[in-house]
């Protein structure tokens, strides 16, 4: 029997385990003609945006290219690939789950995420990141350090590929911050706060073209829209009727 799948947020896990799966591998492709690379589409909770990102991970990166038949071959991506099907580094980063008692903790807990974000992604793949690469990330006191070694090392070794940055639940954090401490929301999202130094320099790295691809999704664009310049270069897709049934 096909089971009906609830709360799967990871791509392999859902087609691996025989879950029922709508395709909308379709949208891969279309996302690919806009000549948008940087994207921002919102919605509500519970429409499926995380499986969404697990699923441009797993077509995406280079890590699985050895289990793309078995993970898209009877979906639409995998009978219509697109060039760049598993040619990224993924740097995967979801922000749900960050504490907001105090300024510190939703500092600590950004920065832990970040952390643990760009490990997995070296370790990934040990040809490109030495183990002492890896073990700095755990000394680095700001999310901004953190992203700055990460395309620091990309450049220097001459890594012949791209990164692409996905990032899930960007405002839920925040979404807190703005109903309980709209005061801590505004020095996080100002010019000198910490979450618009880390948008900053993913901008940075596009300019740099280190950063070929972004994909960041949430609940509003609130967040987003209070970062100004920090972050002005992603194509708002939320109202555009053509991704009305991506998600959902």
């Amino acid at each position: 029997m096909i089971r009906i799948p609830y709360d799967i947020n990871n791509y392999e896990k859902l087609i691996n385990d025989g879950y029922y799966y709508v395709d909308r591998t379709n949208y891969i492709a279309l996302l690919e003609t806009l000549g948008a690379p940087y994207i921002f589409l919102v919605r509500p909770r519970r429409f499926g945006k995380s499986l969404f990102l697990s699923t441009l991970q797993h077509y995406y990166g280079i890590e699985h290219k050895d289990k793309f038949q078995q993970l898209f071959g009877k979906y639409y991506i995998g009978q219509h690939p697109t060039p760049l099907a598993n040619s990224y580094l993924v740097l995967s980063l979801s922000f749900a789950g960050i504490q907001t008692d105090t300024t510190e903790t939703t500092y600590q807990d950004f920065l832990r995420t970040v952390q643990f974000g760009v490990r997995a992604l070296m370790s990934n793949f040990p040809e490109w990141f030495n183990a002492d690469s890896i073990r700095q990330i755990a000394q680095l006191d700001s999310p901004t350090a953190v992203i700055q070694h990460l395309l620091q090392t990309i450049k220097t070794k001459a890594i012949p590929a791209k990164l692409y940055v996905l990032i899930d639940d960007y405002d839920l954090f925040a979404k807190e911050l703005l109903a309980f401490d709209f005061s801590n929301f505004k020095n996080i999202a100002s010019k000198n706060g910490f979450v618009r130094k880390f948008y900053e320099i993913l901008k940075k790295g596009t300019h740099s073209g280190i950063i070929a691809r972004m994909f960041i999704t949430g609940v509003t664009p609130i967040t987003l829209d209070s970062l100004t310049s920090g972050f002005n270069i992603a194509s708002k897709l939320t109202t555009d009727v053509r991704f009305n049934e991506l998600f959902g």
